[in-house]
């Protein structure tokens, strides 16, 4: 069969299309095909309806409206599950949970929404370019901001252990009573059910600061936290339980009694490498002990010589900062620099 025909009726016929037209062509109806307008008349309770009127056509672009809907619902949400800040989240042990939802083996934590581990499971938040964070049982974190130079997380109870690479300042860890600013390091941050805490550096140094009130703790030191005091005073891992308990019985404040024995027992106590512990106690003592604290750190670390008693009895904060640099711990400078821009 030429096919030519069928396309172009110009072309020479061919016989057997020819047969089959004719024996067709019997069966061709005369009656002109009906309008569309005409089909929509003889619809049953329809004889008024008009094709282009707003009641036919209401229905249809209802119709496709709710499509156009549905279709940028589902783009948004695809949108939102891959582009929301949020940093991944990798199953330990167990079943944590990100909201209600399990994550069997990864996850994504998005800004608002927070990761909860039971007594059986473990959890990993990896930040590209920061660090990692291991969240230990029982525990309840959120997720509070995530950008390209800060990046913030609300331990609200349990324990966490965080190593971070980054730059100072950028990771943030928020407790109920103190603020965790990394200072480039590696520790571990517990928050107990009534809002007491712990924080441990082993690498590093971290900021703990609550109300004006900052403790810059070291590597293999740590301190404690709580609503109504803010951050303790720092003190090295190595230091006797004693010499701990007193300093914590220090930090409930003048007010309670057997403050004053324990201040003595501190202040008797401290070897020079306890000077860094010292030197937190000036400014957190009661003025009358303020001189007697000054004199113990004295004796474990000479004042320099352009550092004048009286001018750390003011709590001067460039004589206090001189004073500090001469520990051999870390230039006050260091941090004075990154508080200031963290302040813009």
């Amino acid at each position: 069969m030429d096919n030519d025909y069928l396309w172009d009726p110009s072309a020479p016929p061919d016989p057997e299309v020819e047969r089959l037209e004719q024996m067709l062509g019997r069966l061709r109806s005369t009656t002109p095909a009906p309008s569309i307008a005409d089909l929509v008349r003889r619809m049953p309770g329809h004889d008024v309806l008009r094709w282009r009127t707003a009641r036919f056509l209401g229905p249809a672009l209802a119709a496709a409206a709710a499509v156009v809907l549905m279709i940028a619902a589902s783009w948004q949400s695809m949108r939102t599950l891959h582009l929301a800040p949020g940093w991944d989240v990798a199953s330990l042990e167990g079943q944590p949970r990100i909201g209600s939802a399990i994550v069997a083996d990864i996850g994504r934590l998005a800004v608002g929404q927070t990761l909860t581990t039971d007594a059986s499971s473990r959890a990993r938040l990896d930040i590209s370019t920061l660090g990692a964070v291991t969240v230990e049982t029982n525990s309840r974190v959120r997720l509070v901001a995530t950008r390209a130079d800060h990046f913030r997380l609300a331990l609200e109870r349990g324990t966490l252990h965080a190593v971070i690479v980054a730059p100072p300042r950028q990771f943030v860890v928020d407790t109920p009573s103190s603020r965790a600013t990394d200072l480039g390091c590696a520790y571990m941050l517990h928050v107990d059910e009534d809002g007491t805490g712990l924080l441990s550096v082993t690498a590093g140094w971290v900021s703990f600061e609550s109300k004006g009130r900052e403790s810059f703790v070291p590597a293999g030191a740590s301190a404690r936290t709580d609503p109504d005091h803010g951050p303790g005073t720092p003190r090295y891992d190595v230091t006797d339980q004693r010499f701990r308990d007193e300093l914590d019985f220090v930090d409930e404040g003048p007010r309670m009694e057997g403050y004053a024995s324990a201040l003595a027992y501190v202040l008797e106590h401290a070897s020079v490498h306890d000077a860094m512990t010292l030197w937190h106690l000036i400014p957190r003592v009661a003025p009358s002990d303020r001189g007697a604290v000054v004199d113990a750190l004295a004796a474990r670390a000479p004042m320099p010589t352009s550092v004048s008693r009286d001018a750390v009895m003011r709590l001067d904060k460039a004589a206090l900062d001189q004073w500090w640099d001469s520990l051999g711990l870390q230039d006050a400078s260091w941090w004075r620099l990154w508080k200031s821009e963290l302040g813009k």
